[in-house]
């Protein structure tokens, strides 16, 4: 049986901190090199952005359809989709915010990108309840991969900035070479 490979894709397929960034005004290349530099590991390093989360990520044109349809594959995105898909049975697995554009914006940005028959994707924040033997879940959130893990699947951390990886330059590899090392058990 072929292996379940959920891929996230906020921060691991497309850059969602990136468009975040720049809605809230700032420099997205500067902020995520000064991040990397002051906060390496930090979820969100208020001290950059002068306001909290909750303030940040409710920006307006956040909210919107058109910025979760327009969000920008990261470089490594095709490489990335089709060496999980040489591994396995790869479905986008990514939770809605509570932006009334989320949902919508994201199905948007699949369909254009795979076409209007794609159906290998599930919206929900309950990415753990997906967890059995042969699922392995990519996400670059640790409270999204160790519950996963937890509950008999096989929770992989994408490395970014954000979370303990952040020292890892080139995300592919590492992640291709742990699945590999999983799936190989």
């Amino acid at each position: 049986m072929s292996a379940e490979i959920y891929l996230d894709m906020d921060g691991v397929c497309v850059d969602f901190m990136g468009a975040a960034i720049k809605a809230n005004g700032f420099p997205p290349d500067e902020s995520l090199a000064r991040w990397l530099e002051e906060h390496p590991g930090s979820l969100f390093p208020e001290a950059i952005f002068e306001r909290s989360p909750m303030a940040f990520f409710t920006h307006e044109y956040i909210q919107t359809e058109e910025f979760w349809a327009n969000l920008t594959p990261f470089d490594w995105f095709d490489d990335l989709y089709a060496e999980l898909n040489r591994l396995g049975h790869v479905v986008f697995l990514t939770a809605p915010t509570g932006s009334p554009g989320c949902v919508s914006g994201k199905h948007h940005w699949l369909i254009e990108r795979f076409g209007t028959d794609f159906h290998d994707f599930i919206f929900t924040r309950h990415k753990n309840r997906l967890a059995h033997n042969n699922a392995y879940l990519i996400d670059d959130m640790a409270f999204n991969t160790e519950p996963f893990s937890e509950r008999d699947g096989h929770g992989i951390l994408f490395p970014q900035i954000w979370n303990e990886l952040n020292h890892v330059d080139n995300p592919v590899p590492h992640v291709i070479t742990e699945l590999e090392k999983k799936l190989a058990r």
